[in-house]
C-alpha cells in the first residue's frame, strides 16, 4: 500500500509540476533501435544502464510518461531499500530512511544535465543487494559479492563501489561475523582495481566518471553535491538500522507512533527540500521551448506576458511574432530589451545553439540554421538530438543536399517517437519539384543566396538585406533589420534602412512600430506622417503620449505614467529601456 501511494503521489506532482521538464530532456539524448548503436553502448562501463535510460527516456515525448515512469523507477527505489532494511532489522519498519534514496533521486530529476542511467543504475545496484543479502554461505556469499562487483560494474558502472560499501556494512555491522566482510573486503577492493584499470586503460575518460557519481551527469560539467545524496542516505541507513535494533516486535500503537513521526519528518524534508534543489528558475524556459518545438506560437506569447528578463525569453517571444509574421507591428507590446532579444549570443551550450537554429531557420538563412543544428547536436549529452537531426534533415532538404538528409533520415527511422516524421520527409528525397511545391521548405529554397559565398561572412544584417533585394515579397527579413536598429535605439540607421526601402516591393507600407519611429524622426515636420503613410491610430495615440508628457513635466512619476498607458509603444520604450 505504501508503494503505491508513494507511486501515485510522485507521478501526480510531476505532472502537476514538471511535465514540460521531461520533453526538455527528451531531446537531450536518444535511442536507436539498431545493433550496432546497442552494441557500441553496452561496450561502455555502465553501459547497459546507459542504453535502459535512453530508451526510457526517449518516451518522455508522449504526454504523462515521464511522470509515470520516474515514479515507477522511484517507487521501486523505495521498495529495494525498504526491504534491504528490513533484511537487516524485521522488527522495524524504517519508511524514513527507506526514502531518503529515492527522495535524493527525485531532486536530481529536476537538474536536465542528469543521465536517468544514474537512477536506473541506482535500482539495478539495489536490486543485486538484496539478492546477495539471501545468501548465506561464507563461499557462495563472498565469491556472489565479487561477482557483482564486477558485472555491475561493467553493466551499471561506478555504483558497483556503494554496492561493495554496504556489503560490508551490512556484514560489519548487521552480521558481525569476520568470515563475511573480509569477502566484502575484497569485493572493496576488485572495485578500486576496476576503477583503476579503467582510467590506465583509457576504457573511461577520467577518474571521475570511473570511481564517482560524476558518470551518470554530462560529460564536460561538474555536477553539484545532491548527485551524492543517495549514495550516502543508503549506507546512512543501513548503518542506523543495523545500530539501533529491536530486541522485541513493536506494538501497534507504538508502530503507529513511529509512522506517523516518520511521516511528518519526511513531509518536512520534501518542505524545504523541493523547493531548494527543484531548479523551478529554468522551468518557464523548458514550457517556452515546448511551445516554440511544437510551433503554438499563441501559447508562446501568452507565456511571455509581463516583465522578461531573459534573452533567451525574449528569443522565444520574438520568433513567435516573427512567424505570425507581426513583428513590426507588435515587438514593442512586450517587454523588450535590446537587440539580443532577437538572437542572443552563442555561447556554444545546446541550448542557444538550437535557439539561433531556430530563429535563423524562421529568417530563412538556412546555412546559419544548419550550423547551429549540427553545433547542438555534437553539444548534447548524448549520441545526438532528435530535434537537431529533424532541422539538418530539412537544411539538406532545401540545399538539395539528398545524400545527407538521407542518412539523417535513416537514424530518424530507428527511432519510434520520429519514425512517422521521417517517412513523411522522404518523399522529398531526390525530388526538387516536391521541396518547391512545399509550402516551407520551398519557401525557404527560393530564399537561398543566388550566389554562393560564406553565410555571415559579412554579418546577419547584410545577409538579410541581400535575400530582401532578391525575394522582396518576403518582408520578415526587413522587418527583422528595422525592429534590431529600433532595438538598439539606432534611430539614423533605421532611417537610412527607411530611404532605401520604403515604398519599394520590400516595405511598401511601415508596420506599426515602424510608424511609431518615423513620428520620432519626424516629430516637426507633420507633414512627413503622411508621406509614411502614418495610421490616424498611430497619430492620435502619439499626441495623447505628447499631452501625458507635457502635462507632467516635473513629475517623479511620469516613467510609471508612460509604462501604464503606453508601455506598448516605441516611444515608451525608446525613452525607459536603458
Amino acid at each position: 500500500m505504501a508503494g503505491i501511494c508513494c507511486f501515485v503521489v510522485t507521478a501526480v506532482f510531476l505532472q502537476v509540476t514538471n511535465s514540460f521538464h521531461f520533453y526538455y530532456i527528451e531531446q537531450l539524448q536518444l535511442f536507436r533501435y539498431a545493433v550496432d548503436y546497442w552494441a557500441a553502448q553496452v561496450a561502455e562501463v555502465g553501459g547497459v544502464a546507459a542504453l535502459l535510460g535512453e530508451l526510457l527516456t526517449q518516451y518522455f515525448a508522449y504526454p504523462y510518461v515521464g511522470p509515470v515512469v520516474i515514479a515507477a523507477l522511484l517507487t521501486g527505489i523505495f521498495w529495494l531499500t525498504a526491504a534491504i532494511l528490513r533484511r537487516i532489522q524485521p522488527k522495524r519498519e524504517p519508511w524514513l530512511l527507506a526514502l531518503l534514496p529515492a527522495l535524493s533521486l527525485l531532486l536530481m530529476q529536476f537538474d536536465f544535465n542528469y543521465l536517468l542511467k544514474g537512477t536506473v543504475a541506482f535500482a539495478g545496484m539495489e536490486l543485486a543487494l538484496l539478492g546477495w543479502m539471501g545468501l548465506r554461505r561464507p563461499w557462495i556469499r563472498g565469491g556472489a559479492a565479487l561477482i557483482g562487483v564486477l558485472s555491475l560494474y561493467v553493466t551499471m558502472g561506478p555504483v558497483a563501489g556503494l554496492f561493495a560499501i554496504s556489503a560490508l556494512l551490512i556484514d560489519l555491522f548487521a552480521r558481525r561475523g569476520k568470515s563475511f566482510y573480509l569477502f566484502d573486503l575484497l569485493a572493496v577492493v576488485a572495485f578500486a582495481l576496476l576503477a583503476w584499470l579503467a582510467v590506465e586503460t583509457t576504457w573511461v575518460r577520467n577518474a571521475a566518471f570511473a570511481w564517482t557519481a560524476q558518470a551518470y551527469y554530462h560529460p564536460i560539467l561538474s555536477p553539484k553535491l545532491e548527485i551524492y545524496f543517495a549514495w550516502i542516505s543508503l549506507p546512512f541507513g543501513i548503518l542506523l538500522t543495523a545500530l539501533w535494533p529491536a530486541k522485541t516486535a513493536l506494538s501497534a500503537r507504538r508502530q503507529c507512533v513511529e509512522g506517523v513521526l516518520q511521516g511528518a519528518l519526511f513531509a518536512a524534508l520534501c518542505y524545504v527540500a523541493i523547493p531548494r534543489y527543484a531548479h523551478r528558475e529554468s522551468y518557464p524556459l523548458k514550457q517556452l521551448d515546448y511551445a516554440n518545438r511544437q510551433e503554438d506560437w499563441d501559447e508562446v506569447l501568452c507565456l511571455s506576458q509581463g516583465p522578461i528578463q531573459n534573452y533567451l525569453y525574449l528569443n522565444y517571444l520574438n520568433r513567435a511574432l516573427a512567424e505570425k509574421g507581426v513583428l513590426g507591428d507588435q515587438a514593442f507590446a512586450f517587454n523588450q530589451h535590446g537587440p539580443q532579444g532577437l538572437m542572443v549570443g552563442w555561447d556554444k551550450t545546446f541550448s542557444v545553439s538550437l535557439l539561433l537554429s531556430d530563429v535563423y531557420f524562421t529568417l530563412g538563412e538556412v546555412a546559419l540554421s544548419q550550423e547551429m543544428a549540427f553545433e547542438a547536436n555534437v553539444s548534447v549529452i548524448g549520441a545526438g538530438s532528435p530535434r537537431c537531426l529533424m532541422r539538418l534533415v530539412q537544411t539538406n532538404l532545401i540545399f538539395g543536399a539528398y545524400p545527407i538528409a538521407e542518412k539523417y533520415l535513416r537514424l530518424l527511422e530507428q527511432m519510434p517517437v520520429y519514425r512517422d516524421w521521417a517517412k513523411r520527409h522522404r518523399a522529398f528525397l531526390y525530388n526538387d519539384a516536391a521541396v518547391e511545391a512545399d509550402p516551407l521548405l520551398g519557401l525557404k529554397r527560393r530564399g537561398l543566396p543566388k550566389e554562393s559565398d560564406l553565410a555571415g561572412i559579412y554579418g546577419l544584417e547584410h545577409d538579410l538585406l541581400l535575400r530582401t533585394e532578391q525575394q522582396p515579397e518576403h518582408t520578415l527579413p526587413i522587418e527583422f533589420v528595422g525592429v534590431q536598429r529600433l532595438l538598439a535605439k539606432d534611430l539614423k540607421g533605421f532611417q537610412a534602412l527607411l530611404d532605401t526601402y520604403y515604398g519599394t516591393p520590400a516595405l511598401p507600407t511601415l508596420p506599426v512600430s515602424f510608424q511609431e519611429a518615423v513620428i520620432m524622426l519626424t516629430e516637426k515636420q507633420p507633414e512627413r506622417w503622411s508621406y509614411y503613410q502614418v495610421s490616424p491610430a498611430v497619430t492620435a495615440r502619439y499626441g495623447e503620449y505628447r499631452n501625458l508628457v507635457l502635462q507632467n513635466r516635473g513629475n517623479t512619476q511620469l516613467p510609471l505614467l508612460i509604462q501604464r498607458y503606453f508601455g506598448s509603444t516605441y516611444w515608451a520604450y525608446y525613452l525607459l529601456t536603458k
